[in-house]
């Protein structure tokens, strides 16, 4: 991790992220864009934990969060007052005990910085399982009050920073040209659209790789 449009969103949100902070499936990889770590110390974060089910760069405790039993787990109840886990819930095989578990090392009063893909192929990290709309995203995370002005949207992971508010419905490729899309691109849509829609591809809408952001607190008791 982490994408652009994930450091932008942090920036966006750091008046609500506070020390110390843990970071769900914090392990780098070589194909990363960006650090969110180096990004939390960027913006004067110092108390900076990582997690992951594996070992590997930016991973200080390897920990499952669908394990309940875990040491790690165990160890950190209320212990943070900011939780970061995007695109994390996708792999995981019970998101709702993975989510629970992690609602349980939030502070009262903390922080959750969440993100999920809604649209996207299927990415083998070691498993791709789930999909999560922002509705289903306040499910899993039920016990925490979800800020819906913080809320935002990408049609893309990798074109640069395009966050917008999240609006429902969702964007999708209509017959005008969208505001974000090239005249070669809506071109070569209109020209599949009116010849192979019916016949090659046998599909008659596309839909762009789309991920949810949010933020939600915990009350303070």
């Amino acid at each position: 991790m982490a994408t652009k449009n994930q450091l932008r969103f942090l920036q966006d949100n750091k008046d609500v992220i506070r020390d110390p902070v843990l970071i769900v499936g914090s392990k780098q990889y070589e194909f990363d864009k960006g650090d969110i770590r180096k990004s939390l110390t960027d913006i004067g974060l110092k108390t900076i934990t990582g997690i992951d089910i594996i070992e590997g760069e930016g991973v200080d405790f390897v920990a499952d969060i669908i394990d309940s039993s875990s040491e790690f787990i165990l160890n950190h109840r209320e212990a943070f007052n900011t939780v970061i886990c995007m695109e994390v819930m996708t792999h995981v095989k019970n998101p709702f005990e993975a989510a629970n578990n992690l609602m349980s090392m939030l502070k009262p009063g903390g922080t959750m910085v969440l993100s999920e893909c809604y649209v996207r192929k299927i990415s083998k990290m070691p498993l791709d399982l789930w999909r999560f709309t922002y509705d289903g995203t306040k499910q899993l995370y039920s016990m925490l009050r979800f800020d819906d002005n913080r809320a935002r949207i990408s049609l893309t992971r990798d074109k640069g920073e395009n966050l917008m508010p999240l609006k429902y419905p969702l964007p999708q490729v209509l017959p005008e040209k969208h505001a974000d899309e090239s005249e070669i691109g809506y071109f070569l849509r209109r020209l599949h659209k009116k010849f192979f829609a019916k016949g090659i591809f046998e599909i008659s809408r596309l839909f762009p790789e789309t991920t949810i952001y949010s933020i939600a607190m915990k009350d303070s008791k």
